[in-house]
């Protein structure tokens, strides 16, 4: 029988057996290069074709893609929380709280007759219903964000091969940043007509209602002739990054 020093020094052994294997196990995966299931060629870089296979990362890759050269290192591609943004994150919370407000009996569902509490709501209850069930819940959500991706993919595979291209994921991504700025442009036409008391197409100082419009009043008047122009507003409006 082994005595005493014989089993301590067994048990010692083992342990250091054991925290060596667990460092090299460390080691290794360390040195295991990340995964990313778009990365199909394994060569640590997403290129245009790959990113295809994800409608939102497609919309974004001319936005991510810094340097220009085509591809997504791992520095450029964005984290989960980066994809969505803070913004976002924000705006899903307070979904999340408007929701469980109205899901009166707590089943994970908002019915119809939930929904009237807040007549917002329900005036969009039909469009929210994505599957027609009388009741809004997760898998509504999710099938509305397939409908978004699937839409986004027909519209963007011109040849309608069932496959998108580099020049079809570009033009597609040229289409969508036109529209965003035809509706912007639009948007702030309309707040401009709304602004324009006196409809003579400027705004004057006691015309103009919104505060952070009215803050910037002197920054934006260029020519300092006491009024606003479309043009010195278009001027003035930060650039979108």
């Amino acid at each position: 029988m082994m005595n005493r020093k014989t089993l301590l020094f067994v048990a010692v052994l083992a342990a250091l057996g054991a925290g060596s294997a667990l460092a090299a196990t460390q080691a290794g995966d360390a040195h295991k290069p990340a995964r990313a299931s778009l990365d199909k060629n394994n060569d640590g870089v997403i290129d245009k074709a790959e990113a295809a296979a994800h409608p939102r990362l497609a919309e974004r890759f001319a936005e991510l893609d810094k340097n220009g050269d085509g591809k997504l290192s791992a520095e450029e591609r964005p984290h989960r929380k980066a994809m969505h943004g803070p913004g976002r994150h924000r705006g899903g919370e307070r979904g999340a709280i408007a929701f469980k407000k109205l899901d009166a009996d707590g089943d994970g569902k908002v019915s119809r007759a939930e929904a009237a509490a807040d007549p917002r709501f329900a005036e969009r209850f039909e469009t929210l219903d994505a599957n027609k069930d009388g009741a809004i819940d997760r898998a509504d959500r999710e099938l509305r964000g397939k409908q978004h991706r699937d839409a986004w993919f027909a519209k963007a595979d011109a040849d309608k091969d069932g496959k998108l291209t580099r020049t079809e994921i570009d033009q597609a991504d040229a289409a969508r940043r036109a529209e965003a700025r035809q509706r912007m442009q639009a948007r702030m036409d309309e707040r401009f007509a709304t602004e324009d008391a006196n409809k003579d197409g400027r705004l004057s100082r006691d015309e103009v209602k919104d505060g952070r419009l009215a803050s910037r009043f002197d920054a934006l008047d260029t020519n300092k002739d006491g009024f606003l122009s479309k043009e010195e507003l278009a001027a003035g409006k930060p650039a979108r990054r």
